[in-house]
């Protein structure tokens, strides 16, 4: 049993963000925490190494019962760190353009790492539990999560409503087709925003992430301003961004325009470097998650047919923003698995496995 604590241990590492957050605004480097996840989070697969071949441990009961209220033990402790943070950088940075930008950087990447904690609460079967996930995806600005998240799960591999991009469509152009009819939807005239008291549970649990968003914009101007209601507005978008960013890299290629009758359950990359699989709560694990989305990230393994990425999230980010760059890399990787389902090819402990999809 002990040898799973330690095990389990790395599940811990979700709350780095927010303590990078808070030290950073408190040594006063408000960079430090974007410049971590950029620098340092793709070098730990180097260190950690690939999730093992056999899967998770059949958990002992009482590690399985920690790893379950994990999740919930973040939210708290993610809303005092940024307040908290909040509260004493406002009177730092004073009109310094460069110290707002690092601090919305790293904000940014906080409140986007958070998604991953709230992405798992979301799909709990307790109903508390799944609340607490629309109120976290509320404190991050993008209270349209849940309602999104669960419609995509409904309709795999469509590309006509981009729920998934189309295999020629560039990063850019879906988030932007996909952010219009997502906003459409929560603006809308069947908008659960029209529908207050109706008591349905999908109703209520966005009305109640949109009020937590408007209580967190409230609380960052009272705390900086019109300065902090407007870093927690960009940071806001750029959340919003920052998912339709990951949803692309997960779901490109696999959609109904490319793939065919292989969408099935909704198809989706998937990566196996055990440290993202820690920070992300098993996000990264897509196409497993797609095939059982109960099934909580602790028990979670790669698909023997799964579509592989030839490399970390943080790195395919930045990849998914210059359209040439990424077919150049993904290219190789789909027609591999198109031709090799069940011959998947990761990076392990490389940083990447691009020319392994070259042969």
């Amino acid at each position: 049993m002990r040898r799973q604590w330690i095990q389990a241990s790395g599940y811990l590492t979700i709350f780095l963000m927010p303590v990078l957050f808070l030290i950073g605004v408190l040594i006063r480097e408000p960079w430090l925490a974007f410049g971590v996840v950029v620098f340092v989070f793709p070098l730990a697969r180097l260190v950690v190494g690939s999730l093992p071949a056999d899967g998770p441990p059949e958990w002992h009961e009482h590690v399985a019962t920690a790893l379950d209220l994990l999740p919930a033990a973040y939210v708290p402790a993610l809303f005092a760190s940024v307040l908290i943070a909040m509260g004493t950088v406002l009177e730092q940075v004073g009109s310094d353009v460069v110290a707002w930008v690092g601090l919305g950087l790293s904000l940014w990447m906080t409140q986007l790492f958070a998604t991953c904690v709230a992405h798992e609460l979301i799909h709990r079967r307790d109903k508390r539990f799944a609340m607490l996930g629309h109120v976290l995806v509320g404190f991050t600005g993008y209270p349209a999560l849940g309602m999104e998240h669960l419609a995509h799960h409904g309709r795999p591999g469509n590309t006509d409503l981009a729920e998934v991009p189309r295999k020629a469509e560039s990063m850019w152009h879906f988030a932007g087709r996909r952010l219009t009819r997502i906003v459409g939807e929560l603006l809308g005239h069947r908008s659960p925003l029209r529908h207050w008291g109706a008591g349905l549970p999908g109703v209520v649990r966005t009305q109640a992430a949109t009020a937590t968003t408007l209580a967190t914009a409230l609380a960052f101007a009272l705390l900086g301003g019109w300065r902090g209601a407007l870093l927690y507005l960009g940071v806001a978008a750029g959340v919003a961004f920052g998912i339709q960013l990951i949803t692309f890299i997960q779901h490109w290629g696999l959609g109904d325009d490319d793939v065919g009758d292989r969408v099935g359950f909704g198809r989706g990359w998937e990566e196996d470097c055990q440290f993202q699989a820690w920070v992300t709560l098993s996000i990264s694990l897509h196409d497993r998650h797609h095939q059982d989305s109960r099934l909580p990230f602790y028990r979670l393994t790669l698909a023997p047919d799964s579509p592989r990425l030839p490399t970390g999230y943080v790195l395919l980010m930045f990849a998914s923003m210059v359209p040439q760059v990424w077919q150049l890399v993904m290219l190789p990787a789909h027609a591999h698995w198109m031709a090799h389902p069940t011959d998947p090819r990761s990076a392990g402990r490389r940083l990447t496995c691009f020319g392994l999809h070259k042969s």
